[in-house]
């Protein structure tokens, strides 16, 4: 089966290409297939409906399986945002910079205790032929120090503000290894692919 991925972020599509990685799925992207379109409005008031959204959006204009995914940090203190707009929460053309200033300019003055969150993401596949859906979530909760890490992950802004105390390191600077044991991606990945061996092997 060939599935597409519905994103043009390179750190998110190596990040699938590396943890969907499975015999008989064959992950492609808009680049590979030589396709170019407007990403799809982010309309959705959740995670789960945005990530629906992305993944029919694509299925339907290519025929092909797609994936969709949304996710973001959601701070307690702030009622749980950015939330959905977490690629947003700074206007369309903020950077990376901009993400992480604003988070932890929002924080001051909150104490360490309630400087608490949840990074969770919601991946979900459109299978166009079937007309069905399958979807996973998964998330971990993190603390959000009053300074961020100096390690910077391109695309990926939040790891450098999101603390695992497990590790004594900020998301950015987690290993490989330590990437692999506790990334929500990974678990939601290894999920997704489980629910999806049905139509694999069919």
């Amino acid at each position: 089966m060939k599935l597409l991925l519905g994103t043009t972020n390179p750190a998110k599509i190596a990040e699938y290409k590396k943890y969907l990685a499975h015999a008989n799925l064959e992950v492609v992207t808009l680049e590979d297939l030589g396709l170019i379109f407007e990403e799809p409005l982010e309309i959705g008031e959740t995670f789960e409906a945005n990530s629906l959204l992305k993944a029919r959006y694509y299925a339907e204009r290519t025929e092909y399986p797609a994936l969709g995914d949304d996710g973001g940090l959601e701070i307690d203190a702030l009622g749980g945002e950015p939330g959905v707009n977490s690629k947003r929460w700074v206007g369309i053309n903020g950077t990376d910079e901009d993400r992480i200033k604003k988070v932890i300019d929002s924080l001051k003055g909150i104490p360490p205790n309630e400087r608490t969150g949840k990074f969770r993401v919601v991946l979900t596949i459109y299978l166009p032929a079937e007309r069905e859906s399958i979807s996973v979530e998964a998330g971990n909760p993190v603390m959000i120090p009053e300074n961020p890490s100096p390690v910077r992950v391109p695309h990926l802004a939040y790891r450098s503000v999101m603390f695992l105390p497990k590790y004594n390191k900020f998301y950015a600077e987690l290993s490989e290894q330590e990437l692999k044991e506790v990334d929500h991606r990974a678990r939601a990945c290894k999920e997704l692919l489980l629910k999806l061996e049905p139509y694999l092997n069919a």
